[in-house]
């Protein structure tokens, strides 16, 4: 969806306590607020420009953030737990060591986002926007990734693996090597992720051999020799 056809549908109140949150820099009063509600409180933000808003450890669990304008937001240790973000603008947003476990994040922009060491357990990125993103440490483990675009993404310590716990023989319980179910979307996108590593090292050879080429013809150009001792080991 265009920014600029984003049309806010959630409620007033909602997003008026949590500006003013962010305005007296005191994210506790949104966090009291939500807390003073009960479990099963559901921020409606749907629609909401937060863009640039400094929202760090600010409990939106379960809140309904879909269409929301996040570009540029800072959501460092925010509880996002089971949020609805689809077609949410995250642009180059933080969400360092956010918590996203089984968060809708399908059809989001995270392009240049930061998701350094989230905990996104089973979170949904189906047709999300990837690119540049920073994933180093992040724990994608059960994330559904079908249709993601993840060019350039930054992925060092990314945790992926599918756990699947079965009842053996005795009552006992045992983590198979078996693949799991959705093993099939982890493949595709290790698959993707390997593509990518070898474009990577294929383009730094073409370089390196681009600038060996380049310093001859310069060394041709110039009347440069090769050094003496360069040309006696080579005999």
């Amino acid at each position: 969806m265009n920014k600029s056809t984003r049309r806010f549908r959630g409620n007033p109140r909602h997003l008026s306590l949590l500006t003013q949150a962010v305005e007296q820099n005191d994210i506790t009063l949104w966090n009291s607020f939500v807390r003073r509600n009960g479990s099963a409180f559901r921020p409606r933000l749907a629609g909401a420009d937060l863009s640039g808003m400094e929202l760090n450890e600010a409990r939106l669990d379960h809140a309904d953030l879909c269409d929301a304008n996040l570009t540029g937001a800072v959501l460092v240790r925010a509880n996002l737990k089971g949020a609805r973000l689809r077609n949410a603008d995250l642009t180059s947003a933080n969400l360092t060591a956010a918590r996203l476990a089984h968060c809708d994040l399908s059809q989001t922009c995270l392009s240049k986002a930061k998701l350094s060491h989230a905990h996104a357990r089973g979170a949904n990125f189906e047709g999300a926007d990837l690119e540049g993103t920073v994933l180093d440490g992040a724990d994608l483990t059960d994330a559904s990734m079908g249709g993601a675009a993840i060019t350039g993404a930054s992925r060092t310590g990314v945790k992926m693996k599918v756990k699947v716990r079965v009842k053996a023989k005795g009552g006992e319980t045992k983590t198979p090597e078996a693949p799991a179910q959705n093993a099939g979307q982890e493949r595709a996108w290790i698959r993707a992720l390997s593509e990518e590593e070898k474009r990577k090292q294929d383009r730094k050879v073409r370089e390196a051999e681009k600038a060996v080429a380049e310093k001859k013809r310069l060394d041709r150009k110039l009347g440069r020799k090769e050094p003496l001792f360069n040309r006696a080991g080579k005999r």
